[in-house]
């Protein structure tokens, strides 16, 4: 076996507060049990990712996955609160962007997968970076779900990371009207 078999490269589930997490504990859950037992132990291990002062992530995690899913909970720096002055969230935003490259860096995670909260873009980017530069696997990929409530346009998320994601899945057929050129859009109906 070679090093690079050897090698486990976890899953990121980014979340954010409310909703967003509620999508994500459900694209989670649905990820696990898949028919295929051996299809959902390739995600294995699963790091979730929520920012430090996100209270309701714990929470929600708990209900849906159970112990399972509080006990490789990540807390991160919020690139930018609720609220937070344009001017100070550059500040937020580099903190949370270095905080990113680090964790990414450190862990290689072989898929990034988010759903629409700001604290999901520094991520995203990273993850971006580093498989140019080689130091994630080359199988790894990003896969951002916009929010089930962007029926007709994108999340400011969305927005930013349509240009470098691998995947990106849209719940309503207007978008994929919208965004018919571009290759890496899906539109699968429903998912939840």
């Amino acid at each position: 076996m070679s090093t690079e078999e050897a090698v486990v490269y976890p899953t990121y589930v980014i979340l954010g507060s409310g909703g967003h997490t509620a999508e994500m504990c459900r694209i989670t859950k649905a990820l696990l049990q898949q028919q295929r037992a051996k299809d959902s132990d390739k995600y294995q291990p699963i790091r979730f990712v929520a920012a430090n002062n996100d209270e309701t992530s714990d929470r929600q995690l708990l209900a849906v996955l159970g112990d399972s899913g509080t006990d490789s909970l990540l807390r991160v720096p919020r690139s930018r609160n609720v609220g937070q002055s344009w001017l100070s969230s550059v500040f937020t935003i580099i903190y949370a962007l270095l905080w990113s490259c680090w964790l990414i860096w450190r862990d290689r995670p072989q898929l990034v997968l988010c759903n629409g909260p700001g604290t999901c873009v520094p991520y995203c980017y990273a993850a971006y970076m580093w498989r140019l530069l080689g130091r994630l696997p080359a199988h790894s990929r990003i896969v951002f779900v916009e929010s089930f409530c962007r029926v007709e346009t994108l999340s400011l998320s969305g927005r930013l990371l349509l240009p470098l994601v691998d995947m990106f899945v849209v719940h309503w057929p207007a978008l994929t009207k919208r965004y018919e050129d571009r290759p890496n859009l899906r539109y699968f109906g429903r998912l939840f």
